[in-house]
């Protein structure tokens, strides 16, 4: 946590970023029992919904926390603020739709005659395209991903010297960190990325390693994981 403090107050934003992302990675069991314990009260949402929330409430934390006070730890005092926004967001969705008496079984008095249709609700939120939504584990790596290509300068402008020269020391400093992974990951991150070779999608990979997509996604997930801590102790 001061390391995340110290950061935020020099404004080191990739800094930040690594560590923002390594406290998501490190927290995801957390979010994961916040999200099944909320989604008793979810009503018209999914846990997809909540997934999202917790890693929020997580990140905000961080700027209202005071080792000073009490004598929680950011972990306790992350998870109790998770459970709250999940807990509190599940309810009001669950209060969105309230139907008269009996018609949440598909009877009003007019159906029972034959004169109705039963009643069908659906949520409001499903005029967002299910394309367009993010699970919070989809949100975890695109945190994940996007640490590691700030790093890769990829969004770097060609017109600007000063920022080639920051993105040619950071990809060195990646592709240095790199070599220090255990070989397997080593090799996960370079195949998926395209380090010394052409880029291939984590789906490919599983394929040519007879390995289950799920898998190679988690060992990814700690390949990066590992990755980020590196590059943070060698920043220090």
């Amino acid at each position: 946590m001061s390391r995340i403090i110290l950061a935020c107050r020099t404004g080191d934003a990739l800094t930040v970023r690594l560590l923002f992302a390594w406290l998501l990675v490190s927290t995801l069991l957390v979010i994961k029992q916040v999200v099944k314990l909320a989604w008793r009260f979810a009503g018209t949402q999914t846990s997809g919904d909540l997934e999202q929330i917790a890693p929020i409430a997580v990140l905000r934390t961080i700027e209202k926390y005071d080792p000073t006070r009490g004598g929680q730890s950011f972990g306790e005092v992350a998870h109790f603020r998770a459970r709250t926004a999940c807990e509190q967001c599940a309810r009001m969705h669950a209060s969105d739709v309230h139907l008269r008496d009996g018609a949440h079984k598909g009877r009003t008095v007019g159906g029972e005659r034959g004169e109705r249709p039963a009643i069908r609700a659906e949520s409001t939120d499903a005029t967002t395209p299910e394309a367009d939504r993010v699970t919070g584990k989809m949100w975890l790596w695109q945190e994940v991903e996007g640490a590691l290509r700030v790093l890769g300068s990829k969004d770097a402008d060609d017109e600007n010297p000063e920022l080639m020269l920051l993105a040619a020391e950071r990809r060195a400093r990646v592709f240095e960190a790199v070599r220090y992974l255990a070989p397997d990951r080593r090799d996960l991150v370079s195949r998926v990325f395209g380090i010394n070779r052409p880029a291939q999608s984590v789906r490919s990979v599983a394929e040519a390693w007879g390995a289950p997509k799920s898998r190679v996604d988690r060992m990814l997930v700690r390949a990066l994981a590992d990755l980020r801590l590196m590059l943070v102790e060698r920043g220090r």
